[in-house]
């Protein structure tokens, strides 16, 4: 397994920065971050000084869906949380602790890290997700129905009810939840099907338990072209709290 890392212009190799961990969707791989929408971008903002200047690690994830798999075949959140995330820390200095940790998920990258994040917010100082279905258990297995076979479902998540997957409207019910922690998450307003309507629905859901957030429907389709725009917004905001860039 690989990643690609992104070093910010300018930069001595010697200040500690934060890391932003970067999960890619289907079909991407640890160059996810290495294109010109995404870079020339944010090389731009932190030139100009919108930005502060920090690293991103991009692992390669397949197509794991960021999970450990139930039948213990494939361990794609252990090989982030306990392979990539270590190896950037022993090779560049970084800001300690989990004030220095920043998660952000687009697409597959975006359901497998609101998962990532859930089972422990304190670890991360924020999580960015976009262009994710944010739904329950069956939810997600229906969503997921048309692109995946039932071996392959079964092998990811077991039998129905197996508690593979945290559901992220218990998780997140009061402001306590987010355990200090940081969320933005939106689609696009052309996005795929349910996933702009999951959006606005937990969006709402967070409003009425008083669940501090950043919501955003932003411009395009479901690509990096929109995605690499909304970056820019997003990490100002979970990278500097006094930020108020609206979206895109």
């Amino acid at each position: 397994m690989r990643y690609g890392v992104y070093e910010p212009p300018g930069w001595d190799r010697r200040t500690p920065l934060p890391l932003v961990v970067l999960l890619h969707g289907a079909g991407d791989d640890e160059t996810s971050a290495d294109r010109a929408a995404v870079t020339e971008r944010l090389d731009r903002a932190i030139a100009e000084g919108r930005l502060p200047p920090f690293l991103v690690v991009a692992p390669d994830g397949d197509r794991g869906l960021w999970m450990d798999w139930y039948d213990g075949s494939h361990r794609f959140k252990s090989w982030v949380l306990d392979e990539v995330i270590p190896a950037i820390r022993r090779s560049y200095p970084l800001v300690d602790g989990p004030a220095g940790l920043h998660l952000v998920g687009v697409s597959m990258g975006g359901g497998g890290g609101l998962q990532m994040w859930l089972a422990d917010p304190s670890r991360f100082a924020s999580a960015t997700i976009l262009s994710a279905p944010i739904l329950g258990e069956a939810g997600t297995r229906e969503f997921l129905s048309p692109y995946m076979t039932p071996e392959i479902m079964a092998r990811v998540f077991g039998p129905p009810a197996s508690g593979q997957g945290v559901d992220p409207y218990e998780r997140l019910s009061s402001p306590a939840s987010l355990a200090g922690s940081r969320l933005v998450f939106g689609a696009a307003r052309h996005d795929l099907g349910a996933i702009v309507e999951s959006n606005r629905a937990f969006h709402e859901h967070l409003t009425r338990a008083g669940v501090p957030h950043l919501y955003a429907q932003f411009p395009g389709f479901h690509g990096w072209r929109a995605w690499a725009r909304m970056f820019e917004f997003a990490l100002c905001h979970v990278l500097q709290p006094s930020c108020t860039l609206p979206p895109p």
